[in-house]
């Protein structure tokens, strides 16, 4: 359901983290994987993130994947809300994606950050809002949506756990965090199918017969 209000949330910054080298797909790569229409899985997150309360909204994109870079450049509002960034140091794994858009965020003096994964091409805008006014309404350390019971992307983190962010190392985001936070997590309960990842090529397959909904 979409929050009751509208616009964007100012000094709110969404990343979307999209620098993997996605292995497990093979030759194909799964943010260039099309769906039923024939649009890459990349640009549907866009999508959603660009529609959504987020003021900007950073890609960070691997720096040897021109073809991402021009999916994204190709985008309507690139060099509005949307911009890219390239993470140097890539290969090591998801942390680096993670530090790059945390240090955005504080050179933004941004008033919280929302984290994306590029391949849940199904997370919805109004999920996006709910979390965001959440954390904006209640200024809890993070907000995350709920799996299986469990925290789970997207989240939205305050400045106050930015620190800790940046001591997150490996291929790995900000999951033990959650862990170690237990209660203070504020958790927004959504479906389990909107949540899902498209990062074998079993679920690419899957992806190529469906139009993912709107918004």
């Amino acid at each position: 359901m979409p929050h009751p209000q509208a616009g964007t949330l100012a000094g709110t910054l969404a990343i979307v983290l999209a620098a993997g080298k996605s292995s497990r797909t093979g030759a194909q790569h799964k943010l260039l994987a099309p769906d039923a229409s024939g649009c890459p899985m990349l640009v549907h997150t866009l999508r959603h993130t660009l529609h959504s309360a987020a003021a900007h909204v950073r890609v960070l994109l691997p720096p040897d994947r021109p073809d991402l870079a021009a999916l994204v450049h190709a985008m309507p509002d690139y060099g509005a809300r949307l911009s890219s960034q390239s993470v140097a140091d890539a290969a090591m794994g998801l942390s680096a994606s993670l530090h790059a858009g945390v240090r955005l965020a504080r050179s933004m003096r941004a008033t919280n950050l929302l984290v994306c994964l590029g391949d849940m091409p199904l997370v919805p805008t109004h999920l996006l809002d709910a979390l965001l006014y959440e954390q904006h309404t209640t200024q809890a350390p993070v907000v995350a949506a709920q799996r299986h019971g469990r925290p789970g992307n997207p989240v939205v983190w305050s400045p106050t756990l930015f620190e800790a962010l940046l001591e997150v190392t490996g291929d790995q985001g900000g999951r033990a965090l959650l862990r170690a936070l237990g209660p203070a997590v504020r958790l927004l309960p959504a479906p389990a199918a909107l949540l899902e990842d498209f990062d074998t090529p079993d679920r690419l397959a899957q992806f190529a017969r469906m139009l993912p909904p709107p918004g």
